[in-house]
This record gives C-alpha cells, structure tokens and sequence, in this order.
C-alpha cells in the first residue's frame, strides 16, 4: 500500500515540460537569424524554424534533450540545418561557406550547410530568452545569438 501511495505522489509531482506546440500556438523568439519558432519534437530533439532567402526557404535547429521532460536552462547541445544553396538563388550563395561534407538532417533534407549548436535558456521555466551560439561543421560554437522571447 505504502509503495501505491508514493508512486502516487512521484506521478503528481510538476515537472517542467518543453510540450510540442500545437500549430496555432508556436512559442517563439526574434533574433538576427529572424523569428525563431519551436514547431515540434523529433524524438529527443526540440526543432526551431527560422525563415531563409533561399533554398527552401527554412532553417532548422535541432536541441537535443528538449523535448518531453525538460526541467532547468541548460546548456544544451545540438546542430542546425539550412538548404544548400542554388545557383537558382540569386546571389548564387556567394559568401556562404559550406561544409566538406554532408548530412541528413532529422527531417531527412541531405545538406552541407549545416553545423553546431550550444544554447542557454536565461530562466529555469521554459520557455524563456535564450543565448544561441554556433558555428559551421564541427568546429566549436562561438558565434552568439540572443533570442528574445515574442508576444
């Protein structure tokens, strides 16, 4: 009975949870990338949009552990993911280095624009404003972008 009673009280317990967002509620954020919306979950991985001149016109950051149970602010890892770029663009994509080498991001578009991601969340309860640095490939995210949270 004692057993029942406390898994009974573990199961009440408040977590803070990172919910995918129903579509007509997206949790978002203006930052110099553009409006940056939390749009679903991909297994372990919470997914950002954000609007591009070119390509398919979105790029994607991929947090992983933000999805399901998401308790404090981080840090938290992850990668970002933007359409290689056309010669049907028209500024050709000059000036946008790309990556050596390849990937499939978590909605299966095959990119060498793409790189790594580090993200702090300025308050315990998400969602709150956040401090974004990245950078391309492998190499260790440094370049910051502040995320302010939009009405």
């Amino acid at each position: 009975m004692r057993t029942a009673l406390v898994a009974l009280a573990l199961a009440a317990t408040p977590v803070a949870q990172a919910q995918p967002p129903r579509a007509s509620e997206n949790v978002a954020w203006d930052t110099p990338l553009g409006r940056l919306e939390y749009v679903f979950e991909d297994g372990r991985f919470g997914v950002f949009e954000y609007p591009l001149e070119y390509g398919d016109n979105i790029g994607r950051i991929y947090v992983d552990g933000l999805s399901g149970e998401f308790g404090g602010n981080g840090p938290l890892d992850g990668y970002w993911s933007e359409p290689d770029v056309s010669h049907d663009d028209e500024d050709g994509g000059e000036g946008i280095e790309i990556c050596p080498f390849g990937i499939s991001d978590g909605n299966g578009r095959f990119t060498n624009n793409w790189g790594r991601i580090r993200i702090v969340f300025t308050d315990v309860d998400f969602p709150s404003d956040f401090i974004l640095m990245r950078a391309r490939c492998f190499i260790d995210p440094v370049d910051v972008i502040p995320g302010k949270r939009a009405n």
